[in-house]
């Protein structure tokens, strides 16, 4: 059961950084169709998902860490 619950915590952490990461390179996925001034909020939007890109990337450093302590003891 342990096992189950790691890989699921895995899975919703990898996933919305491989989502941020596909959005970072499909940068026309952000622009909706025959709005193409819309580069102010795509600066914004584009900003907006590096931040929680990195705070993701946080979790996951703090999560490692508190799953080898409890394998420590």
């Amino acid at each position: 059961m342990k096992g189950d619950l790691r890989v699921l915590a895995v899975i919703c952490i990898i996933a919305p950084i491989l989502f941020v990461l596909w959005l970072s390179f499909n940068s026309e996925f952000l622009i909706p169709s025959g709005y193409d001034l819309a580069i102010d909020g795509y600066v914004i939007s584009r900003t907006l998902m590096i931040i929680f890109c990195l705070y993701l990337l946080t979790k996951l450093g703090y999560f490692i860490l508190e799953s080898r302590k409890k394998d420590e003891d």
